[in-house]
């Protein structure tokens, strides 16, 4: 085994960090290997990049949930595939016990690793198909009320909602997600909250812009 690394990333302002900080010592985890990224503070996660850069075959990395990986099944499972077969590190998940990527090794190689994939490549997907469902619903209701959407001043680009993902993920600024659709910051906030709307099912009134 290489070297003991542990990562918090503070999702809310009730989060426990000296909790986790506390579980990562008895994980045998000092203090200059614990990484901490506050996203109020710094956008980018700046100190997950760095730890990635450390991270080495074979290391042990301790977080205290999936979550500290993303905010969806998709991003949290592009982030495991690059942490178990990349960078070919093992991956501990305090508050999922199974979720400990050297068991089984011996006999059955990267079994943990493969099925934690499988489950969040099947998250992913569905997450994906209801956001989808979200949207449209969204939208039939907005028609049955009488709702038009006309000819859209600018046209959405198609990576519109790879950036509106990015964004929300707090990957990249809004000003950054307009500059990739080639738009004005104003109208990507604008259609970034039409599309929340949507997926959430209340969008009510609109042009389509």
């Amino acid at each position: 085994m290489g070297k003991i690394y542990g990562y918090i990333r503070v999702l809310s302002a009730e989060q426990d960090v000296d909790g986790q900080i506390a579980m990562l010592h008895e994980m045998q985890v000092t203090d200059k290997d614990i990484f901490i990224d506050r996203p109020e503070e710094e956008d980018g996660f700046p100190q997950y990049q760095k730890l990635l850069k450390k991270l080495k075959n074979r290391d042990l990395f301790y977080m205290s949930s999936l979550y500290m990986l993303g905010y969806d099944y998709g991003e949290i499972g592009k982030q495991w595939r690059f942490l178990t077969k990349e960078k070919k590190v093992d991956v501990v998940v305090l508050d999922l016990p199974p979720v400990d990527t050297r068991r089984g090794k011996t006999q059955y190689g990267t079994l943990v690793s493969d099925v934690v994939l499988s489950m969040l490549e099947y998250a992913s997907n569905m997450e994906w198909m209801e956001r989808k469902q979200r949207q449209r619903a969204g939208i039939e209701r907005a028609k049955s009320r009488g709702v038009q959407f006309g000819r859209p001043e600018l046209p959405w680009s198609e990576n519109f909602e790879k950036a509106y993902q990015m964004w929300r993920r707090k990957e990249i600024r809004g000003r950054d997600a307009a500059k990739l659709c080639n738009i004005s910051s104003a109208l990507f906030y604008k259609r970034a909250g039409m599309l929340k709307e949507m997926e959430e099912g209340e969008y009510d009134a609109g042009n389509g812009v």
